[in-house]
């Protein structure tokens, strides 16, 4: 689906700066080059195919997937991928119990996503974003592009990389898009073969 130069062009190995790193994420960095981090793209292309892998398995199982993005530069996209592959996305202000307290939000008993990807960790520069820790605590398996800044601890599956570039989120997106798409094709091809039934 990808290689690791279609990661080098799409700067997904550019990090934040030196003074900035989570020491989760020290185990991916490669080194630092002008003051500013840069990832390992190998141990990136690793951990971004099983996370590719785990995400075709969920639309595989007709499973619901959650986008949920708060970078106003790259909501856009966000929502346009979500659109596009046929599932859901969540970009503005998140109200602390969407999730945990899900059928007093909606009034009813709420199906909750069976993924939620995030193509951001966090929700500013410095803080967590709360959806990361409702995910968690929901027991909700998580996708999460982390940057040099920032905690993979509560993602089930950490892809480390940058997540402030619009062009590389738009390669994250491109990918994700393509993984459900595959998942819901194979699925497809299956039930007319007779090998799954509904």
């Amino acid at each position: 689906m990808f290689t690791v130069r279609d990661l080098f062009e799409a700067r997904v190995h550019l990090g934040h700066k030196e003074g900035s790193l989570n020491d989760h994420m020290r185990p991916f960095i490669f080194g630092s080059r002008l003051g500013h981090l840069i990832f390992d793209l190998d141990q990136t292309a690793y951990h971004l195919r099983a996370a590719l892998n785990f995400t075709a398995h969920i639309a595989f199982r007709k499973g619901i997937i959650m986008f949920v993005n708060r970078n106003a530069q790259t909501s856009h996209i966000v929502e346009r991928t979500a659109k596009e592959s046929g599932e859901f996305a969540h970009t503005r202000e998140w109200r602390g119990d969407v999730l945990t307290n899900a059928n007093v939000q909606f009034g009813a008993i709420t199906r909750l996503p069976d993924l939620v990807i995030f193509p951001t960790v966090l929700s500013n520069i410095l803080d967590l974003h709360f959806a990361v820790l409702s995910a968690a605590k929901m027991l909700i398996p998580s996708v999460g592009i982390v940057d040099s800044n920032a905690d993979p601890t509560l993602i089930t599956y950490p892809v480390p990389g940058n997540d402030d570039s619009p062009v590389a989120v738009q390669l994250y997106c491109d990918l994700f898009k393509r993984a459900i798409l595959t998942g819901k094709q194979r699925r497809k091809e299956f039930q007319e073969q007779g090998i799954l039934t509904e």
